[in-house]
């Protein structure tokens, strides 16, 4: 099984350079911009918490044209063992909605859906993540992002109702950016990301984040390292 996922995983690196165009995510919180149409978005995401922990998520959308994308995610794939134990991981659905209003302001919707198949234990959850999505873009000084978002126990231990925002800041345009994101509340999936970004050519780029737990709760510090593919 790991020969076999890592011949997919180098097949879909080797496509992505002919295939991908599309947006920028931030650490946790979506953007707005929507993937082109006929083309691929790929993201691979690392987290490494503090003691012998840390998971894997993995995201691949399509653009459908009129500011719609769609893909699938495969999200809280543990690298070792949490409370002595490996959490079953989250295959989803996903779909985002995008409507540009404005030169510099843009606001989408959308959903991360699926289930948690009994891989390592038997429970088997739906776990669901909406969201609504504003985007300010202020050119040279920065993108703003803020949101809603709801989040059922499945996806982050309790049923939820928060608050999300980001921000994307040059400091050398399309070279080197500052990036953070926050997904407030007082659920599992509440921390701040802080860190940057770092383009490459080919439309590649690579993210390093610090992982802060939100105030009130007791989630992990930690990194979160990116590539992403546009």
């Amino acid at each position: 099984m790991p020969r076999q996922l890592a011949c997919w995983v180098i097949a879909i690196m080797g496509l992505l350079p002919a295939l991908s165009r599309g947006q920028q995510n931030l650490f946790n919180v979506p953007s707005a911009d929507i993937t082109e149409e006929g083309h691929f978005f790929f993201q691979q995401q690392f987290n490494f918490f503090i003691g012998p922990s840390g998971s894997s998520n993995t995201t691949l959308d399509y653009g459908l044209g009129h500011e719609l994308e769609v893909g699938i995610n495969l999200f809280n794939v543990d690298m070792g063992e949490t409370n002595g134990e490996i959490q079953n991981p989250f295959m989803l659905l996903n779909f985002q909605k995008g409507f540009t209003l404005s030169e510099n302001y843009k606001i989408s919707f959308g959903t991360q859906t699926g289930v948690t198949p009994p891989i390592y234990h038997g429970l088997t959850e739906v776990p669901s993540f909406s969201y609504i999505d504003n985007a300010v873009d202020l050119k040279h000084w920065g993108k703003y992002y803020l949101g809603g978002y709801y989040a059922d126990s499945a996806y982050a231990g309790r049923n939820a109702v928060g608050v999300m925002a980001g921000v994307d800041y040059p400091l050398l345009e399309n070279r080197f950016h500052l990036m953070g994101d926050l997904i407030a509340g007082n659920t599992s999936i509440s921390v701040a990301v802080l860190g940057a970004v770092v383009y490459l050519p080919n439309k590649w780029q690579l993210s390093l984040g610090a992982q802060l737990p939100a105030p009130s709760t007791n989630n992990d510090y930690g990194l979160v390292f990116e590539i992403t593919k546009l």
